[in-house]
């Protein structure tokens, strides 16, 4: 049987989150963003729980990498700078994905992010960051606010605001559109974080991949059923992977949800993501890769996820979607500053993270 030290393991997204009070663009929003983050923490384990006030803070894009690539058996990971509009600078300034991807050439790779509704030329915008940083895809977010609290929606299938921007990012030579859906950014209408707008836009674009961002975590059923039609549409199980730890019960159905429709086979399109440092990496991994799913129902009959499987969605899926050679990967870390480091125990230790007390 296979070991985790055995896997070249991506992580599909990380982050750097700035959760200061002085970061608030539209606070009231921004706010819910912040206590929805500080619950979730809450419900992590002791070692893994921070202070609220190291957790309510700018995180430095440091801490993002020496908690993958340190204290985690992470090995490359796609640094998703962000476009939430009630914090200044998105919650994750473009800034850090350009600074991550010039800190870790051999082990980093980044998307652009864009108010897709509040700015006047988001395809010019795109262009000027694919200048900055190279991003090999983009992130975009269902909700958009104007400073007076003013929410917008954006829906992926929108014929005159997304429409025109996939096709500047197929012009572009990009690969991949992720969208944040599942979880709403608080008191905001639920029906954009639904996923129904994304059959349009990858039946149009089929050249593009579609990446469900926190796929699962709710509609965990109806977006199945893109996965499995949808030959260019993935899951990303960034937040979702939070109930292998919290819920187990949970997280095997949502897995089961997810994957009814397809069966095995839409194992195939399922991606790994933790939001680094959202959630500590290596506390989802070992709580993953020991998971013990039980034999899972589908219209195809049943199966099960065997560590082939897991293997798959830790990295394999993840080059199969965003179109990298996992074994190009894989040779670029041979040498590099953390090829030969050792896998450091204590969580947060190796960041200014502060732990909260038992």
């Amino acid at each position: 049987m296979g070991t985790l030290d055995d896997v070249f393991v991506v992580d599909a997204v990380s982050h750097a989150y700035n959760q200061a009070e002085s970061n608030f663009r539209v606070p009231r929003y921004a706010e819910q963003v912040a206590d929805i983050g500080i619950g979730l923490e809450d419900a992590m384990p002791e070692q893994y729980k921070r202070t609220p006030e190291t957790f309510l803070s700018d995180w430095p894009v440091e801490y993002t990498e020496d908690v993958l690539f340190r204290e985690s058996q992470t090995d490359f990971s796609v640094f998703h700078p962000q476009s939430i509009t009630v914090f200044h600078d998105g919650l994750t300034a473009l800034e850090k994905a350009q600074a991550f991807v010039e800190r870790n050439p051999t082990r980093g790779a980044a998307l652009g992010s864009i108010d897709a509704v509040g700015l006047d030329d988001p395809q010019a915008e795109l262009t000027r960051q694919v200048e900055a940083f190279d991003p090999h895809g983009v992130k975009v977010y269902p909700s958009y606010w104007e400073e007076s609290g003013t929410h917008h929606k954006f829906t992926m299938d929108d014929p005159e605001v997304a429409f025109p921007l996939w096709e500047h990012v197929a012009d572009l030579g990009l690969d991949v559109v992720a969208v944040h859906k599942a979880m709403p950014f608080g008191a905001v209408p639920m029906d954009s974080y639904e996923v129904g707008d994304v059959e349009e836009a990858a039946a149009s674009f089929p050249d593009l991949t579609f990446e469900i961002v926190h796929g699962g975590l709710t509609f965990a059923r109806e977006t199945g059923w893109q996965i499995a039609r949808f030959p260019n549409v993935y899951v990303n199980l960034e937040l979702t992977l939070a109930e292998a730890v919290t819920t187990p019960k949970t997280f095997a159905e949502t897995m089961q949800d997810l994957l009814y429709a397809g069966g095995k086979r839409a194992i195939d399109k399922i991606i790994w993501g933790t939001g680094a440092p959202h959630f500590h990496p290596q506390l989802l991994l070992e709580r993953f890769w020991e998971f013990d799913f039980p034999e899972m129902e589908s219209l195809s009959g049943s199966f099960t996820i065997t560590q082939a499987d897991k293997r798959k969605i830790l990295g394999e899926n993840f080059a199969d979607a965003h179109g990298f050679d996992l074994d190009e990967l894989e040779a670029r870390t041979t040498d590099d500053e953390y090829s030969d480091a050792a896998l450091v125990e204590e969580p947060w230790s190796t960041t200014g993270f502060e732990v909260a007390s038992p």
